[in-house]
């Protein structure tokens, strides 16, 4: 069930009539969840919370990895659960947030589908069979989907929400820069006022930690171009979302539009590609470069996959590093030019 073109009927009121009078209820984010993912599940937990008197609890798997993911948290008082200390059968209704069943990025169990898919990533087939799903693609950040469900119910919002709200959608649509869609400036406008300018400006700002410099600076130093493409191994990592980080910060060098940053991180190799060209989708090109070793998706601008690495020894784990490198070039039409060292001065 999905009513994203559905005028008579909100989808909120079908998904309300899913829960029912079911009363346990579990909401999942992705696997190392970013503050759209975050901001959507306490925006769903707030709503229900409100309309139900439903005390949802919130989950995740991985890690909350970047400085202002874990300032986010703090700042705006939102209780997660991690997987480890979650029991699947004690819930009755368990919902997925800015994610879609088995595509390798939540943590939920491969034999339990959930009740409820909220996301704004491309439909997968496997959604379809969930009691309720609302996916839709053409916004840009689930955090947009939720403060339009907040919106028709005339939920209350409070500063704390609505600054989550607003940085979630904030930081998944880059300020706007990657969406253009009219939902997405109007949940903007609706929260701007409403938000706290001066929470959210700490959570832009924490302290970050020498670790973090050096990995960039030695990740730079490891880096090649390849005409307007970089690509950047970062080796192993103590946080699966640097890559993000590095490839955001290496697509604002003069001249780039395309970057493939990819590293190891619990047994797996997390890859995460940018670009600024118009017209070309980040998210087919890592289908090309995954396909037939994992799993992955995202937008026009941003996506990212994951490759498990469990059980491959070293010459197989540099054979996937070699393909992943060639099949990034051929999807870019970089493929047979020379590579130049990214700190060469010429």
């Amino acid at each position: 069930m999905t009513a994203e073109n559905n005028t008579n009927h909100h989808p909120v009121h079908q998904l309300l009539e899913v829960i029912g009078q079911k009363r346990s209820v579990l909401i999942m984010c992705h696997n190392n969840p970013d503050p759209d993912s975050i901001a959507a599940a306490a925006g769903l937990k707030s709503l229900l919370y409100q309309v139900r008197k439903r005390r949802a609890v919130i989950g995740y798997g991985g890690i909350i990895g970047r400085a202002e993911n874990r300032e986010f948290v703090k700042r705006l008082k939102i209780d997660m659960v991690h997987v480890r200390d979650i029991d699947f059968s004690r819930y009755t209704i368990i919902c997925l947030i800015d994610s879609q069943p088995h595509t390798g990025n939540n943590a939920i169990p491969a034999d339990i589908l959930p009740q409820i898919v909220i996301d704004h990533h491309p439909l997968k087939t496997e959604t379809k069979k969930c009691a309720f799903y609302d996916v839709r693609p053409r916004y840009g950040s689930s955090s947009t989907i939720l403060t339009e469900y907040l919106q028709e119910l005339n939920c209350k919002i409070d500063k704390k929400l609505a600054t989550a709200l607003f940085y979630g959608l904030k930081t998944d649509t880059f300020d706007l820069l990657r969406s253009s869609v009219k939902a997405d400036l109007d949940a903007f406008t609706y929260l701007f006022p409403r938000m706290a300018p001066r929470t959210l400006a700490a959570i832009e700002n924490p302290s970050i930690p020498k670790s973090y410099y050096l990995k960039f600076a030695d990740t730079i130093g490891n880096s090649l171009q390849y005409k307007d493409a970089i690509i950047a191994d970062m080796g192993d990592l103590t946080n699966p979302d640097t890559v993000a980080e590095m490839a955001d910060f290496l697509l604002r060098m003069e001249g780039i539009r395309w970057t493939l940053c990819f590293g190891e991180y619990q047994n797996a190799l997390i890859l995460s590609v940018r670009t600024s060209r118009r017209g070309w989708l980040a998210s087919l090109v890592v289908l090309k470069i995954i396909q037939g070793l994992g799993n992955g998706g995202g937008h026009e601008k941003a996506a990212a996959g994951r490759i498990s690495l469990s059980g491959r020894d070293a010459e197989e784990r540099e054979s996937i590093t070699r393909q992943v490198h060639r099949r990034f070039l051929d999807a870019v039409g970089a493929a047979g030019t020379d590579p130049k060292p990214l700190m060469t001065t010429s």
